[in-house]
């Protein structure tokens, strides 16, 4: 990771988003001071940094960036230029927050949400100088994805993109910039439509969860590798996509509803690892191994990706032969 010249940033909220998003600015040179009000997850937060940073290769100097605070007033304002929130998923509690976060911070700093799903617009409702303010999106988890997807409101300047897109840059990630506000961005918006699919294919009887996990994994799932969506219909015919498309569009579900395969478990309390069942059963002691080989695992596939990415080399000329 190329080094960020210096600078402090304040990340608000510390669970595991936080905490890897404040690993990634720390191991590129900057100052960070992370708030979170909650006491375990404070004393949590420098272990679960720190398998960020080692990944990172942050070295010594790593752990020694990253500060923790209780409140927000502890932080040193004067010296912030970017406020990134990753606090829960609530947009009243993001509303108010940011209010408080306007009044202080300095009129230079760029105020910046993690929302996955939240428009820009509500959540920066109350401030009233948006042309410091964006959504920045990172993928996760958030030490090894390299993606951030940036979004900017009506009123957002054009130097604020352009200062977000370059300390992000500077950090090793790669950007992609959508010219308007819409929820779930790029990522969870095809991500959504793609479950919405699915979910409806187990409504109907028609698939089992195993199999389109195993569809998708070993289908279309592994090929995004070394190619996109897009450039991948250009290998495949526009002509041949375009018959299937004929046929397939008029047939997928497009209702408004959640279909009831997710429905019916939030209802019944089946949310996830979080309580050892969601759409799979997690035995107590099953999660933290699984995560850390999923982690594990993508850190392996990042590293096919940028090699495939890497320009090709010329073939070396031949050698010749030594006259006799």
């Amino acid at each position: 990771m190329k080094a960020a010249r210096q600078e402090t940033a304040a990340i608000i909220g510390g669970g595991k988003m936080g905490a890897d998003i404040a690993a990634v600015l720390a191991a590129g040179g900057w100052s960070v001071h992370v708030q979170e009000p909650d006491a375990a997850m404070r004393a949590s937060l420098p272990q679960r940094a720190r398998t960020a940073l080692d990944y990172l290769r942050a070295g010594r100097a790593g752990p020694k960036r990253i500060r923790i605070h209780e409140t927000l007033d502890t932080l040193p304002w004067p010296q912030v230029a970017f406020v990134i929130e990753a606090v829960p998923e609530q947009l009243a509690l993001k509303q108010a927050l940011f209010r408080r976060l306007e009044a202080l911070a300095l009129r230079e700093a760029i105020l910046a949400t993690n929302t996955s799903s939240l428009r820009l617009s509500a959540i920066m409702s109350g401030v009233k100088r948006k042309d410091r303010v964006a959504l920045v999106h990172f993928a996760t988890p958030a030490y090894v994805a390299p993606l951030v997807e940036i979004v900017r409101g009506a009123r957002t300047s054009d130097a604020t993109i352009r200062r977000v897109n370059a300390w992000l840059r500077e950090l090793g990630k790669i950007t992609v910039n959508l010219r308007r506000d819409v929820p779930g961005m790029i990522v969870n918006r095809a991500q959504h439509a793609m479950m919405r699919e699915c979910f409806d294919l187990v409504d109907k009887g028609i698939a089992s969860l195993e199999d389109i996990d195993r569809a998708v994994r070993y289908g279309f799932g592994f090929r995004y590798v070394a190619c996109g969506p897009v450039r991948q219909r250009d290998l495949n015919s526009l002509l041949i996509n375009y018959r299937a498309a004929c046929q397939i569009y008029p047939t997928l579900n497009s209702s408004p509803r959640v279909p009831r395969a997710l429905s019916s478990r939030v209802r019944a309390g089946q949310v996830g690892v979080t309580v050892g069942h969601g759409f799979y059963s997690w035995g107590k002691g099953e999660y933290a191994p699984w995560l850390e080989r999923y982690e594990r695992t993508l850190a392996k596939v990042l590293e096919l990706m940028r090699a495939f990415d890497a320009p090709a080399r010329a073939p070396a000329a031949p050698k010749k032969r030594a006259r006799r």
